[in-house]
């Protein structure tokens, strides 16, 4: 399963993970003003949270954020351009 944290200090609400989320992972916490996770054993890893969020506020343990795959191979081009 993976495990979800919400850096406090670092969201600032704006609740697009909560509204980007398929499986209603996050909801946002009318009192804090912040998202906090409600049904982390829901999340799928899809990681659009990770993408939306404007601030980087989540971390997702046991999963490897990277980089997507088109970036990747543009910058190789480039570096092989170079050797």
């Amino acid at each position: 399963m993976v495990e979800i944290e919400v850096d406090e200090d670092a969201c600032v609400g704006c609740g697009s993970c909560v509204e980007d989320c398929p499986n209603d992972v996050y909801e946002l916490d009318e009192e804090k003003g912040k998202t906090k996770v409600v049904k982390e054993e829901d999340c799928m890893a899809c990681l659009s949270c990770h993408e939306i969020c404007p601030s980087q506020a989540m971390e997702h343990r046991e999963i490897h954020v990277a980089k997507r795959l088109y970036i990747d191979r543009k910058v190789s081009n480039v570096l092989d351009k170079m050797i």
